[in-house]
């Protein structure tokens, strides 16, 4: 689990929304934890600082998978931005209509989160990315998760792409592999 940075653990938290990555984080830094205000048209981004809890939200259906798009604010020649724009769409679709989205997702098969690597670790007291040091994660992987169990970790989609229908195929193959009680470990790494 994240260390919390000692501006953050200096007062209790109590975030009303704990499927919200910015009103939890808001919480846990000591301040007003309000409700969600994320965008209907932007994928939310996930930090360090409230990674785990957002990952093992109790709020949300018991089989919703938790998709995790590893980004980079820093551009690299070995990361292709590009088929992050499908996943925007996607999400955008989803959402709308709703005026706060993470909270009005509770029921859905899954939700999109982004992670950023660079940036991660902004509200930590340690120095770089928690699933960097976790799983060795890179920009432009993907990871799944039902209630903390990480399920699926890859760069593509049901073995074929990135796109939006390929998400949906390797969604159904994931719950799938839940129902069946298969996951990977928790300390697993890739290469």
């Amino acid at each position: 689990m994240a260390q919390i940075s000692s501006k953050a653990s200096e007062k209790p938290w109590y975030s009303p929304c704990p499927s919200c990555p910015a009103a939890l984080r808001r919480a846990m830094l000591g301040g007003e934890g309000k409700l969600c205000s994320c965008s209907n048209h932007q994928i939310p981004y996930v930090t360090d600082l409230e990674y785990d809890r957002i990952i093992n939200n109790p709020v949300s259906s018991p089989e919703q998978i938790s998709v995790i798009c590893i980004t980079s604010s820093l551009r690299s020649t070995d990361y292709d931005p590009g088929p992050d724009e499908h996943l925007e769409s996607l999400y955008e679709r989803k959402n709308k209509n709703r005026t706060m989205p993470c909270i009005q997702s509770h029921l859905d098969s899954f939700r999109l989160l982004r992670y950023d690597i660079n940036s991660a670790d902004e509200f930590t007291d340690h120095c770089g990315s928690l699933l960097m040091k976790r799983h060795n994660v890179t920009p432009g992987m993907f990871l799944m998760y039902i209630q903390g169990k990480l399920l699926f970790a890859n760069y593509i989609f049901n073995g074929y792409s990135k796109s939006a229908k390929d998400l949906q195929k390797q969604i159904t193959l994931t719950r799938c592999d839940y129902n069946k009680g298969y996951y990977l470990p928790t300390d697993y790494r890739f290469r």
